[in-house]
């Protein structure tokens, strides 16, 4: 089968089955109103803290704006690409449940087709709703090519999100649950802006956090935010392949 009738086949039949699901079509709009609240919401509450001497304050000299790095790498480049990659990992639940994987090992359709499908999928849609989130949001911006190619690094958490539901989740029901724990593996990123390097390096553990960190880099004008960027990427492919390989033993044992 050509790859350009198994994306046209697959994306007809992801698109009925988030269509018919109220959970799905939510988390495409709760991305629109993640970008739309905070374009709003973070100059507002700036000002209104600063007024208030809420932020600064004589305990701590930085103003909200001050944090607004932080809030976009964690709101938009790490939660923007979960989201998608929650998305997909919900569909290839459903396409489990409903054995369409099994029955897909006996179909012409080669395995390595599909979960190129699978990988490149999320990340192409994540990196057009991460850079449009960035530039919604409208804070802490960097030069287009910098964001471009930011996105696209940030764009890999979405496989890996994917990958995650459809290896270790059994189900649906039990993907929601992971869900909350993928949420909150997040808080890494947020976490991370207080901590002073060298010590911050230590989040690098968790590979989204590179990614978000050549981000930072880049908003201070240094160099080196091409050798995170870098580290991020080459990390999170490395645990796209491993999710893959657990992927295929996960397909040919169901």
């Amino acid at each position: 089968m050509q790859m350009t009738q198994l994306i046209t086949k697959l994306s007809r039949t992801d698109a009925r089955l988030i269509g018919r699901d109220r959970f799905l079509i939510f988390m495409f709009i709760f991305i629109v109103y993640i970008a739309g609240a905070l374009r709003f919401l973070l100059p507002w509450a700036d000002n209104y803290l600063a007024e208030a001497a809420i932020l600064p304050n004589e305990f701590i000299a930085e103003r909200l704006a001050d944090f607004y790095p932080m809030i976009v790498a964690y709101m938009a480049i790490f939660t923007g690409a979960l989201i998608i990659g929650m998305v997909v990992g919900f569909v290839l639940l459903e396409e489990k449940d409903q054995n369409t994987l099994k029955a897909m090992l006996v179909s012409p359709l080669p395995l390595q087709q599909y979960i190129v499908y699978r990988v490149g999928l999320p990340a192409l849609l994540a990196f057009v709703v991460i850079l449009a989130m960035i530039l919604g949001i409208n804070q802490a911006l960097l030069p287009l090519w910098q964001l471009g190619l930011i996105s696209a690094a940030g764009a890999l958490t979405a496989p890996i999100a994917a990958l995650f539901f459809a290896v270790f989740a059994e189900n649906k029901v039990a993907g929601f649950a992971y869900g909350k724990f993928v949420g909150l593996a997040g808080w890494v990123i947020a976490g991370s802006w207080f901590v002073p390097e060298p010590l911050q390096w230590l989040f690098g553990i968790f590979p989204p956090y590179w990614v978000s960190k050549a981000y930072w880099l880049a908003l201070e004008g240094r160099s080196i935010w091409w050798l995170a960027l870098i580290i991020g990427v080459v990390l999170q492919l490395a645990l796209i392949n491993w999710l893959i390989r657990r992927f295929s033993k996960v397909a040919y044992s169901i």
